[in-house]
């Protein structure tokens, strides 16, 4: 996927004032593996290289912030390319 796409996407998520600098740092994961490989299963929010922010996965990292993580994933699998292909 085009880097500046996947931005886009999840532009909302970046300009959010309220994510901590770690919060934002996901954020920035995601956009980044969505470039590199075009795709991303949402399970894999829950393995390496997010686990290295924090173990306990996008529930724990956005704790209280409920709306986030199902912005996440819906922007997420908005990305997904059957989706686009819909869209398309």
């Amino acid at each position: 996927m085009d880097r500046k796409v996947a931005h886009q996407a999840f532009s909302q998520f970046l300009s959010d004032q309220s994510l901590s600098t770690t919060q934002i740092r996901f954020v920035e994961m995601i956009i980044d593996q969505l470039t590199a490989r075009g795709v991303i299963e949402a399970n894999a929010l829950y393995e390496a290289p997010f686990t290295n922010l924090h173990d306990g996965g996008p529930e724990e990292l956005f704790a209280g912030k409920e709306i986030v993580i199902e912005g996440l994933f819906s922007v997420l699998e908005a990305t997904q390319p059957q989706v686009l292909e819909k869209l398309g």
